[in-house]
């Protein structure tokens, strides 16, 4: 797996560099599961997306690190630990805890804004998802891709996700899985996505992410990035290539570990 590319955010080095048991999918709605680092290339078929081939637009780099860069969160309010999924991880992947969240709007176009579905970690405290641009004044996330799916946030360009977690309580943690549901935003190419924290960082192959209809969940072991006992756990999703651009309508963490 690929080291992340942290295009602008500075991680100082010194301060450590800047998911409820699951059984066999369904995933979501019926679609497939792809894993990255499980034989599975992830690299499905290219064709059969349409939709907008360009994602953000915004220019430059402002991010200096988690927690700033951004000028506007997709955040719906308050957190809650949710219940909408009662035995946790509906991705496929395996693990003792999940916490999870998707992204909603009111039509093509609109501004996005989380839904929080669940969080049975130990400690569910710190629970809180939100999109920003490193380079875009006054961005507002964007709820795209109603004709061909559910919709999500049109994640492309300088924009990213950050969500904050706690694996406090956690003592041992075996194996965290992130995993996406959605698809590359373009009509030629596939996608990938990154994820960095202040404890490590990784990314999916190129081209994991297809670019074709319906939706599938991706998924990653991001293992590195979380160790337990950490109750600030800040955890940064980017878009990748080869097209850069993503729809993503769920994200989920399932944690194996005690």
């Amino acid at each position: 797996m690929k080291l992340l590319r942290t295009s602008g955010l500075v991680f100082v080095l010194a301060l450590g560099a800047s998911v409820a048991s699951c059984g066999s999918p369904p995933c979501a709605d019926g679609e497939a599961c792809e894993g990255a680092g499980s034989g599975d290339s992830g690299t499905s078929s290219g064709d059969g997306g349409s939709g907008s081939g360009d994602g953000g637009s915004a220019s430059g780099d402002g991010g200096t690190g988690f927690g700033d860069g951004g000028t506007a969160s997709g955040d719906s309010g308050a957190p809650d630990s949710g219940s909408g999924f009662p035995g946790g991880c509906i991705s496929g992947a395996t693990g003792h805890y999940a916490a999870r969240f998707r992204w909603a709007g009111n039509g093509p176009s609109s501004r996005a804004y989380v839904q929080y579905e669940v969080d049975n970690f130990p400690d569910a405290s710190r629970w809180r998802a939100g999109a920003y641009s490193r380079g875009a004044v006054g961005y507002n996330p964007v709820f795209t891709d109603t004709f061909l799916g559910a919709g999500g946030l049109e994640m492309g360009g300088t924009v990213f996700m950050d969500v904050e977690l706690s694996t406090a309580r956690l003592a041992t943690i075996r194996r965290v899985t992130l995993a996406i549901l959605g698809r590359s935003f373009n009509t030629t190419a596939s996608g990938s996505f990154s994820w960095q924290s202040f404890d490590g960082a990784g990314a999916a192959p190129p081209g994991f992410v297809s670019n074709s209809a319906p939706y599938r969940w991706y998924l990653a072991d991001a293992t590195t990035a979380f160790r337990p006992g950490n109750a600030g756990v800040l955890l940064r999703i980017s878009p990748e290539g080869p097209s850069g651009t993503l729809i993503v309508n769920r994200v989920e963490i399932c944690v194996d570990g005690e």
